[in-house]
């Protein structure tokens, strides 16, 4: 069954179970776009970084996998435009700890093969420093519920962050969808970036 023939709207039944369906079902679809069609969105998303970004934001980021749109560049765009750039190191259970981003060349295998900076990190309270997080997201819709991978790492450390704080998780455009599934304990985002831009959902309001 092609992506294109799975529901991808619906919610119908336990929020779990259709959780799993749904991401199984949009994972595939990312699968199915070519390469070089990936490869142009995640330039367009971070080419739309600057609307967002400024010198000296703390940035809590991510290495996107080749099946998550933004790339494997994201990092390096963001220290590029002046960013502080963190990124989040696994531990076994809990919300995930940060480390500074120190460059390309610096980064390594962790957990799950992620790959993340050789520094220490620091606790998972640093996150609250951070003035933008970007979430790592299968899809999002439009009232900003988040549906992630499905290790619950990042709902437990967006309890952590600081009201001020601004929440963008980065798509392809068809994964932003009428409705995600969500539960309780789920943290929405306040926006998301395509390669079409900048989509704010209106729900995040700078304290500055």
């Amino acid at each position: 069954m092609s992506p294109e023939e799975v529901d991808l709207g619906g919610s119908t039944g336990h929020p779990a179970a259709a959780k799993t369906r749904l991401r199984r079902a949009v994972l595939a679809r990312r699968a199915a776009v070519p390469a070089a069609e990936r490869a142009r969105r995640d330039r367009a998303i971070l080419g739309h970084l600057g609307g967002v970004v400024t010198a000296g934001m703390v940035v809590c980021a991510y290495v996107p996998d080749d099946d998550e749109a933004g790339g494997r560049g994201l990092a390096e765009e963001l220290s590029r435009r002046g960013a502080r750039v963190l990124l989040p190191v696994s531990p076994p259970v809990g919300p995930v700890e940060w480390a500074a981003y120190a460059g390309p060349a610096d980064l390594v295998p962790g957990r799950f093969g992620i790959l993340v900076p050789s520094a220490p990190p620091e606790g998972p309270e640093r996150i609250a420093d951070a003035d933008l997080v970007l979430v790592p997201a299968v899809a999002v819709d439009r009232s900003g519920a988040r549906l992630g991978r499905g290790g619950g790492y990042y709902d437990r450390s967006l309890a952590l962050v600081s009201p001020r704080t601004r929440l963008l998780a980065l798509l392809d455009t068809e994964n932003v969808l009428d409705e995600v599934p969500a539960e309780p304990h789920d943290r929405a985002v306040h926006g998301v970036i395509t390669p079409d831009g900048l989509l704010d959902f209106g729900t995040w309001h700078s304290t500055e």
